[in-house]
Protein backbone atom coordinates (compact mmCIF):
# COMPACT_ATOMS: atom_id res chain seq x y z
CA UNK A 1 0.00 0.00 0.00
CA UNK A 2 1.60 2.89 -1.41
CA UNK A 3 0.30 5.74 1.46
CA UNK A 4 0.72 3.41 4.59
CA UNK A 5 3.04 5.35 7.35
CA UNK A 6 2.22 2.90 10.04
CA UNK A 7 1.23 -0.77 11.05
CA UNK A 8 0.13 -2.39 14.19
CA UNK A 9 2.34 -5.61 13.05
CA UNK A 10 1.40 -7.24 15.73
CA UNK A 11 -2.20 -7.32 15.52
CA UNK A 12 -2.62 -4.30 18.02
CA UNK A 13 -2.80 -0.90 18.09
CA UNK A 14 -0.18 2.04 16.75
CA UNK A 15 1.83 3.60 19.21
CA UNK A 16 2.82 7.19 17.88
CA UNK A 17 4.00 10.98 18.90
CA UNK A 18 1.69 13.10 20.13
CA UNK A 19 0.95 16.19 21.49
CA UNK A 20 -0.37 15.53 24.98
CA UNK A 21 -1.13 17.78 28.18
CA UNK A 22 1.41 19.17 30.43
CA UNK A 23 1.58 16.31 33.34
CA UNK A 24 0.80 13.59 31.44
CA UNK A 25 2.40 10.66 32.93
CA UNK A 26 2.88 7.02 31.67
CA UNK A 27 -0.42 5.21 31.99
CA UNK A 28 -2.52 8.01 31.95
CA UNK A 29 -5.73 8.16 29.79
CA UNK A 30 -5.29 11.01 27.11
CA UNK A 31 -8.00 13.04 25.69
CA UNK A 32 -7.16 14.43 21.85
CA UNK A 33 -9.53 16.29 20.33
CA UNK A 34 -13.34 16.64 20.84
CA UNK A 35 -14.72 14.00 18.71
CA UNK A 36 -14.45 10.79 21.69
CA UNK A 37 -10.86 9.75 20.33
CA UNK A 38 -8.53 8.67 23.03
CA UNK A 39 -5.14 7.27 23.79
CA UNK A 40 -3.04 5.83 26.52
CA UNK A 41 0.49 7.75 27.62
CA UNK A 42 3.37 5.30 27.14
CA UNK A 43 5.72 7.84 28.24
CA UNK A 44 5.49 10.56 30.39
CA UNK A 45 5.20 14.07 28.83
CA UNK A 46 8.58 15.58 27.94
CA UNK A 47 9.09 18.73 29.57
CA UNK A 48 11.18 22.06 28.60
CA UNK A 49 13.82 20.77 30.77
CA UNK A 50 14.27 17.27 29.06
CA UNK A 51 14.04 18.49 25.95
CA UNK A 52 17.29 20.92 26.63
CA UNK A 53 18.91 18.71 28.46
CA UNK A 54 18.01 15.97 25.56
CA UNK A 55 17.47 13.60 28.77
CA UNK A 56 14.03 11.92 26.80
CA UNK A 57 12.73 9.50 25.30
CA UNK A 58 14.34 9.55 21.54
CA UNK A 59 11.95 10.35 19.06
CA UNK A 60 9.77 12.80 21.21
CA UNK A 61 10.07 16.74 21.32
CA UNK A 62 8.83 18.94 24.53
CA UNK A 63 5.24 18.36 24.84
CA UNK A 64 5.17 15.50 23.16
CA UNK A 65 4.72 11.46 24.63
CA UNK A 66 4.21 7.95 22.86
CA UNK A 67 0.56 7.54 23.12
CA UNK A 68 -1.08 4.06 22.21
CA UNK A 69 -3.86 4.18 20.06
CA UNK A 70 -6.39 1.60 20.73
CA UNK A 71 -8.39 0.38 18.12
CA UNK A 72 -6.03 2.15 15.82
CA UNK A 73 -4.11 -0.51 13.64
CA UNK A 74 -2.76 1.62 10.74
CA UNK A 75 -2.02 4.92 9.59
CA UNK A 76 -2.35 6.20 5.50
CA UNK A 77 -0.76 9.24 4.40
CA UNK A 78 -3.42 11.71 2.45
CA UNK A 79 -3.84 14.74 0.47
CA UNK A 80 -3.82 17.71 3.09
CA UNK A 81 -6.95 19.39 1.26
CA UNK A 82 -8.47 15.97 1.74
CA UNK A 83 -8.72 16.24 5.61
CA UNK A 84 -8.56 20.63 5.44
CA UNK A 85 -12.36 20.47 6.99
CA UNK A 86 -11.28 18.06 9.74
CA UNK A 87 -10.40 19.30 12.99
CA UNK A 88 -7.18 17.99 14.07
CA UNK A 89 -7.62 14.46 16.12
CA UNK A 90 -11.83 14.76 14.34
CA UNK A 91 -13.32 11.98 12.97
CA UNK A 92 -12.80 11.00 9.18
CA UNK A 93 -15.31 9.26 6.80
CA UNK A 94 -14.75 8.00 3.62
CA UNK A 95 -16.66 8.80 0.39
CA UNK A 96 -16.63 6.04 -1.87
CA UNK A 97 -18.47 8.23 -4.71
CA UNK A 98 -15.56 10.37 -4.89
CA UNK A 99 -12.93 7.72 -3.31
CA UNK A 100 -11.97 10.23 -0.66
CA UNK A 101 -11.81 11.21 2.82
CA UNK A 102 -14.09 13.58 4.36
CA UNK A 103 -15.07 15.79 7.32
CA UNK A 104 -18.80 13.57 7.52
CA UNK A 105 -21.89 12.59 5.70
CA UNK A 106 -20.04 8.81 4.48
CA UNK A 107 -18.65 5.87 6.40
CA UNK A 108 -16.50 6.68 9.58
CA UNK A 109 -13.60 5.21 8.98
CA UNK A 110 -10.96 6.92 11.27
CA UNK A 111 -9.26 10.23 12.62
CA UNK A 112 -7.05 13.09 11.52
CA UNK A 113 -3.77 12.54 13.14
CA UNK A 114 -2.06 15.56 11.24
CA UNK A 115 -2.35 17.57 8.45
CA UNK A 116 -1.69 14.55 6.28
CA UNK A 117 -2.33 11.63 7.98
CA UNK A 118 -5.43 9.18 9.17
CA UNK A 119 -5.79 7.03 11.59
CA UNK A 120 -7.92 3.77 10.67
CA UNK A 121 -10.07 2.23 13.25
CA UNK A 122 -10.58 -1.60 13.45
CA UNK A 123 -13.85 -2.63 12.38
Amino acid sequence: MKNKKHHAYTGGSVTLALPVPAGTKSGHIVKLGNAGFYGIAATDVVSPEQATSGKHPQGLIEGQASVFLPGIVLTVGVPAADVAAVADFGKVDWDAGTKKFVAAGAAFVGYKLGATTIGLRAN
